[in-house]
C-alpha cells in the first residue's frame, strides 16, 4: 500500500522506504539510484540513504563483489552520518536514540555482508563444507546481536528485512551445488552399477570355488559401505547448501516472538506462516514456529480449539523428550482453558513424566493446581498438588522467576486445614532447596513463625542462616526488637487485667 502511494503521488522516500525490503536489489539497481536522486537533499545525506548507497556498492557485478575503496569509502561516510546524527541527540539517553543505534547495527552488519560476498564468490562444491563453517561464525554473531525485545517492532522488522536479502544471495549460491552434487552422485551410481554388473560375471565364473565367494561378498560389502557413505555426505551438503534457509527460519521465529510479546498477534501469525515456504528447515526451528503459533491462539479465546487441534494434530516424532514435555504442557493449559479439567490433568502429568527434569513443565502443572484450589478452597488436595509441583519448579529451575513459585508456596501453606495435610505435602519435598531466593521472603518467614506453618518456616530460616547469615542477620535483629517492645507493652496490660480482677 505505501509502495502504491509512493508511486502514484511521487514520493520517492516513501517508495524507497517501502520497496527496499521486498525488492530483489540485483535487478533494481538503476531505479534505486534514481529513487535516491529524487529525495530531498536532508534524507540523501542521513545515515538511511548511505545505507542504501552502500548496500547498492555491495550488490554489483560477481566480479566486483569483494571489498572495494568505493565500498569502504561509503561505509566510513555511514558511520559518519550515524555519528553525525547522535551528537545531535540529547547526552541524556531517549528513545531517540534507538534508531540511530538501530542504523550503527545496519553498518556495521553491512561491512559482515561484504566478507560473506567475499565467500560466495570463492565458495564451489569441492569447497562448500569450509566455506559454511566460515559463514556460520559470522551468523552466529548476528543471532546474538540482536534489538531488546522492548525496541519497536519497526526496528525488528528493518532487520529481518535486512538480513534475509543476505540469506537470499547465501542461498542463490549454495542452493545450486544440491543439484551439481545429486548429478554426480548418479554418474558415480551408474558406473559403479556397470563395476558390479563385471563383479558379478566373474564371481559367477568363479562359483564353483570358496575364494570365488568370499570376493563376491567382499565386493557386495563394499559396495554397501560406499552406498552409505554416499548418503551420509549427501545429508552433510544438504545441510550446508541451506543454511540460508536455515537462518531465515530462526530470524522468522524471533521476530515472530517478539511480535507476540508486544501484542501484535497478527503479525506474529502472518510472519510465520512464511515459514512453510522455506523448503528445508531444522527440527527446533519447526518446534518454535509451532509453539509461538499455539500460543497466538491462546490468546484469543475464540482461537482456542484452533490452538489445540494444531498441537493435537502435531507428528512428535522427531522431537526431544524435552519439546515433548512442552507440547503436552501447553496441550494441557489449552483443556484447562476449555474447562476439559480431567484431560487437562492427564496432559499436564503426560509433559511432567516424558521431562522430570523440565521447570516449565512442573510450573505449568503447578498453577493448574492452584487455580482448581481457589475455585475450591475448602478441598486442599489442589493445595497439596501444587506445592509439590512448585517445589520441584524451584528446584530445577535456580532462576529469579523462581520467586513467584516461591511466594505461591508460602501463601498455600498459611491455607492449611486441621490435618495438616499441605505442611506435610512440603515436608514430603526431599529435592534440592533454592536457598538464596527465599532471601526475599525472609520478613514474611518471619512472620509465619507465629503461623500454622512454623515448623516449615523455621527450617526455611536455618537454611538462610547456614548458608547466608548476613542476608537473615539485620530482618532477624528487627522482628526480636518488635518482638520484645510488643512483649512489655503486653505485660502491663495483663498485670493491670489481673488486679482489677482481684479487686473485683
Amino acid at each position: 500500500m505505501l509502495l502504491d502511494l509512493g508511486l502514484h503521488e511521487s514520493l520517492p522516500e516513501i517508495e524507497l522506504e517501502a520497496g527496499w525490503r521486498t525488492w530483489d536489489w540485483g535487478e533494481r539497481q538503476a531505479q534505486v539510484r534514481q529513487l535516491l536522486k529524487a529525495t530531498p537533499p536532508e534524507v540523501a545525506s542521513g545515515p538511511r540513504a548511505k545505507f542504501y548507497e552502500t548496500y547498492l556498492t555491495l550488490v554489483k557485478s560477481n566480479a566486483e563483489r569483494a571489498k572495494t575503496a568505493d565500498f569502504q569509502r561509503m561505509c566510513k561516510e555511514g558511520i559518519k552520518a550515524c555519528l553525525q546524527q547522535w551528537n545531535e541527540l540529547p547526552p541524556v539517553g531517549t528513545p531517540a536514540h534507538i534508531g540511530t543505534l538501530h542504523m550503527f547495527q545496519l553498518m556495521v552488519e553491512l561491512a559482515d555482508a561484504s566478507n560473506i560476498y567475499s565467500s560466495l564468490a570463492s565458495t564451489k562444491v569441492e569447497n562448500l563444507e569450509t566455506k559454511s563453517g566460515d559463514l556460520k561464525s559470522v551468523l552466529q554473531t548476528w543471532r546474538e546481536r540482536l534489538p531488546n525485545n522492548s525496541d519497536p517492532i519497526n526496528i525488528w522488522s528493518d532487520l529481518v528485512a535486512w538480513r534475509q536479502h543476505i540469506f537470499k544471495a547465501i542461498n542463490d549460491v549454495y542452493v545450486p551445488f544440491i543439484t551439481q552434487q545429486q548429478q554426480q552422485q548418479t554418474a558415480s551410481a551408474e558406473d559403479g552399477g556397470q563395476g558390479d554388473t563385471a563383479t558379478k560375471g566373474a564371481n559367477k565364473n568363479k562359483a564353483d570355488t570358496k575364494n570365488g565367494r568370499k570376493g563376491g561378498d567382499a565386493d557386495s560389502s563394499k559396495v554397501d559401505e560406499a552406498k552409505s557413505a554416499g548418503s551420509a555426505n549427501n545429508s552433510a551438503l544438504t545441510s550446508y547448501a541451506y543454511r540460508g534457509y536455515h537462518e531465515m527460519a530462526w530470524i522468522i521465529n524471533r521476530f515472530a516472538h517478539v511480535a507476540r510479546l508486544h501484542g501484535l498477534v497478527d503479525v506474529c501469525i502472518s510472519s510465520l506462516t512464511r515459514i512453510y515456504t522455506l523448503p528445508n528447515i531444522e527440527i527446533q526451528e519447526a518446534f518454535l514456529k509451532l509453539r509461538e503459533q499455539a500460543k497466538c491462539y491462546y490468546r484469543r479465546p475464540q482461537e482456542l480449539q484452533s490452538g489445540l487441534d494444531v498441537i493435537s494434530n502435531t507428528n512428535l516424532m522427531y522431537f526431544s523428550r524435552g519439546q515433548k514435555a512442552e507440547f503436552f504442557t501447553l496441550k494441557g493449559q489449552f483443556l484447562a482453558k476449555l474447562d476439559k479439567l480431567d484431560d487437562a490433568n492427564h496432559a499436564f502429568a503426560t509433559g511432567a513424566q516424558l521431562e522430570l527434569n523440565s521447570p516449565k513443565a512442573w510450573a505449568a502443572w503447578g498453577r493448574y493446581n492452584d487455580e482448581c484450589f481457589c475455585r475450591n478452597i475448602p478441598d486442599t488436595t489442589g493445595a497439596v498438588n501444587a506445592i509439590s509441583c512448585y517445589m520441584q519448579a524451584a528446584g530445577l529451575s535456580k532462576r529469579p522467576r523462581v520467586r513467584r513459585f516461591l511466594a505461591r508456596t508460602l501463601w498455600l501453606l498459611s491455607q492449611d486445614n486441621a490435618n495438616g495435610s499441605v505442611c506435610a505435602a512440603f515436608d514430603a519435598y526431599t529435592g534440592e532447596m533454592p536457598t538464596w531466593y527465599w532471601i526475599a521472603l525472609v520478613p514474611q518467614l518471619l512472620a509465619g513463625l507465629d503461623a500454622s506453618y512454623s515448623r516449615q518456616s523455621q527450617q526455611i530460616l536455618l537454611r538462610i542462616a547456614k548458608q547466608y547469615p548476613q542476608a537473615l542477620y539485620y530482618a532477624l535483629r528487627t522482628a526480636r526488637e518488635e518482638s520484645l517492645i510488643q512483649r512489655r507493652q503486653q505485660t502491663p496490660a495483663a498485670e493491670s487485667s489481673t488486679a482489677d480482677a482481684a479487686t473485683s
